[in-house]
């Protein structure tokens, strides 16, 4: 191997450096509709694009159909499902993006659009490419972009949607219940909020209580591992008492009050 201070290695190191910038430029092309109009309107010259005139020689070949086709079918698979999306925003969030129509007019394809863009959605990886073999789901990261992004602030864009992330997270508890159920946790992480895994079940539970009392949203558990999914109503307490007998904390319990909820485990095929 050459030594840092020698031509060849600072070549490599100088073309790796382009190579990394080039594919920042390709996924701002690919997932930000703002960036990816400014382009097909005028080129990778444009201003907002803001490139260096090296990187404006290696796009200049670009075809923008194409790009535009692909930008298209990234929001589409996102929205409706398709490769590594999983079922997509239309069937994992029915309500959630109901109520978002309701209160400021986006359709999920522009809700879709500003997700993509976010950076949120970069924690989002199809499985099989992500870096370290281990993704996010697409329905954590939605969450995270409702509950995290300026857009749905008070002052934002999306403000006047700003309360509907209980419902998200709703949505995106039992979508990612369920994916622990088809047995592929293995092959992801969940870091999504109020929910914890051990030994392979997932659980978690939200009392929803700022929620409207017209989402029907009630006290809810959320118990899964491969080949099991629990989802219903249940008290914080109870909640509590099976998660200390799933955590091997049983004996913190009173006996009897053990024995039932290790039955109800049994009977759920938790345990």
């Amino acid at each position: 191997m050459l030594p840092d201070h020698l031509p060849g290695s600072a070549h490599r190191t100088t073309e790796a450096g382009r190579h990394e910038r080039i594919l920042h430029v390709l996924d701002r092309l690919l997932h930000d509709k703002t960036v990816r109009t400014a382009f097909i309107e005028g080129g990778p010259s444009h201003p907002e694009l803001g490139l260096d005139a090296d990187l404006i020689t290696a796009f200049e070949r670009v075809d923008v159909r194409e790009l535009a086709l692909v930008g298209r079918n990234i929001r589409s698979e996102v929205v409706s499902g398709g490769t590594g999306t999983g079922p997509g925003l239309g069937r994992i969030f029915p309500r959630s993006l109901e109520v978002v129509r309701e209160r400021t007019g986006r359709t999920p394809h522009e809700i879709a659009e500003l997700f993509i863009a976010s950076p949120q959605f970069q924690d989002f990886r199809d499985v099989p490419f992500s870096p370290a073999r281990r993704g996010r789901l697409l329905p954590e990261c939605f969450h995270r972009f409702v509950a995290e992004s300026r857009l749905f602030g008070p002052s934002g864009a999306l403000g006047e949607a700003a309360g509907v992330e209980p419902l998200v997270h709703h949505e995106a508890a039992v979508a990612v219940a369920q994916a622990i159920a088809t047995g592929a946790g293995a092959t992801f992480d969940v870091g999504l909020a109020d929910t914890a895994v051990h030994e392979g079940t997932l659980y978690a539970f939200r009392d929803y209580a700022e929620a409207p009392a017209a989402w029907g949203l009630v006290p809810t558990m959320y118990l899964a591992a491969p080949g099991r999914c629990v989802i219903g109503g249940g008290s914080r307490a109870v909640f509590g008492a099976l998660v200390a007998v799933l955590t091997g904390r049983g004996e913190e319990l009173a006996p009897e009050v053990r024995e039932a909820l290790e039955k109800r485990l049994d009977a759920w095929g938790l345990r």
